[in-house]
């Protein structure tokens, strides 16, 4: 269970029963699984087997726009996608028969939404999975980017701590130097739980597009939890065709690691809250290809 690989940090004052009993609900009864983790300003552990405990710091926001980001937590899709690509489990091992490899392993990687999956996370493991090189991108609010610098410095070595950029970007403003300079410049792109805002779906679908690698088998990884609920974050796999890239694989898991196919809408739209908040939507995106690179793959595939 994914609520399993998160722990609070020994505290100097002895935990209630009440704090106790509140942090074990999601083990003890499925149905309120926890899939957000700590408290604004707080730190958690995320427990990985194969790089040891990462201890993350919660952003406290400022402002009122800044904490309707969400930012303040640890979402179930971060820790996923640090499983996924941290290979560091023979469960995360499992998870890449479906979607193909994860490794990042000499790729230029780059997280849309560091504090999306409340830490940088991702991008962190990213670094220790042997990334050639990471930027850890969110809403340019300092004390965000401040946050995700100061989880970088604690939980990179220094040797490893060049390899890992963090940078203030806005969902679709592409007109800065970086956008510029970064162009086209990342084989793998990371967004967990960036799907729960419509509003920002083409926004999102810009920003993959304008910094994906043209190389053939650069990739978009998405997760996402539906806790918002699935009409909301279901329309981004249209839009981001719209706007360039193509689906390779779509599929469900949730927080125990049973898996099922996508869907738009289950249930007739009557989806059970406390069921949902259980899954996760993960998507292996790539942009769409032209006839001449379609049929050079076909060509390939058939040796």
């Amino acid at each position: 269970m994914l609520s399993s690989l998160i722990r609070l940090p020994l505290s100097a004052e002895q935990p209630s029963v009440e704090d106790i009993f509140s942090s074990s609900l999601g083990l003890i009864f499925t149905d309120t699984l926890r899939n957000q983790h700590g408290d604004p300003g707080s730190y958690v552990i995320y427990k990985s087997k194969a790089y040891g405990d990462l201890e993350l710091r919660l952003v406290d926001p400022e402002g009122e726009e800044n904490r309707r980001l969400f930012a303040q937590y640890l979402w179930n899709a971060g820790v996923l996608v640090a499983e996924l690509i941290g290979g560091g489990t023979e469960d995360g091992q499992a998870m890449l028969a479906r979607g193909g490899s994860w490794s990042v392993k000499g790729e230029k990687v780059l997280e849309l939404g560091a504090e999306a999956s409340g830490t940088g996370l991702a991008g962190i493991v990213a670094v220790l999975a042997g990334a050639e090189m990471v930027t850890m991108t969110d809403y340019p609010a300092e004390e965000i980017l401040a946050n995700i610098r100061s989880n970088v410095e604690k939980n990179l070595i220094p040797g490893l701590q060049p390899k890992a950029r963090v940078q203030g970007h806005e969902w679709g403003a592409l007109t800065d130097d970086f956008s510029y300079t970064r162009a086209r410049g990342y084989t793998r792109i990371i967004a967990a739980d960036c799907l729960w805002m419509p509003w920002e779906h083409t926004a999102l679908a810009q920003s993959m597009v304008q910094f994906l690698s043209h190389e053939e088998d650069a990739k978009v990884w998405v997760v996402a939890g539906f806790h918002t609920g699935r009409a909301k974050l279901a329309p981004f796999f249209d839009v981001a065709v719209q706007e360039g890239l193509e689906v390779e694989d779509i599929w469900e898991r949730d927080s125990d690691g049973y898996e099922r196919g996508w869907m738009k809408e289950r249930d007739g739209a009557g989806e059970d809250v406390g069921e949902r908040k259980k899954w996760l939507v993960i998507a292996v995106l790539r942009r769409q290809l032209s006839l001449d690179s379609t049929l050079n793959r076909i060509g390939k595939e058939r040796g």
